[in-house]
């Protein structure tokens, strides 16, 4: 991994999403979004699909330097998991949400799992705290679910080039 080498959420997440046995038995589409506020992904097969599992594909992030001396990147990753249920139809909502807790709980557990594996990057995952969050009844009529945004530093070459400017 490099400065041009970034860790691919999309392919990664979109992985999980293809191998859980949850998210396959529930049906759960696999898209991106730019964001809370916009989602376009889940609403553009809104009307087809009842499940989704949507990473964001932007991302906040910052440049820091630690006490080895090296810098890094940090990217927030926002994963948001949203299932449909009859509007106004309480129980319905109840347990669409379930799924979506159960979903997100054994995605984490998976990232925890990946974190631990040293043949991979996922060592730059920050798996010790993970902001998670329920969507409100009112957020999407029709749509319930919830998100978590992971925090991942990874090891960026900020070495100043001469060749590089004029």
């Amino acid at each position: 991994m490099d400065a041009l080498n970034f860790f691919d959420a999309e392919k990664y997440f979109g992985e999980i999403c293809a191998s859980n046995k949850l998210a396959q038995s529930a049906g759960f589409h696999f898209c991106t979004c730019s964001g809370i506020e916009s989602l376009e992904g889940p609403l553009q097969e809104f009307s087809s699909k009842s499940a989704f599992f949507c990473i964001d594909d932007t991302n906040d992030g910052g440049y820091s330097t630690g006490r080895s001396g090296g810098w890094h990147k940090k990217r927030v990753f926002t994963v948001f998991i949203l299932h449909r249920y009859s509007f106004d139809n309480e129980a319905e909502r109840a347990e669409a949400l379930s799924v979506c807790r159960k979903l997100s709980q054994q995605v984490l557990s998976k990232l925890i799992a990946d974190e631990d594996d040293p043949s991979n990057e996922f060592a730059y995952f920050n798996t010790r705290s993970i902001m998670t969050r329920e969507l409100g009844k009112y957020f999407l009529n029709g749509c319930t679910g919830c998100y978590f945004m992971l925090e991942m530093n990874e090891p960026v070459d900020l070495v100043y080039n001469p060749d590089e400017w004029l």
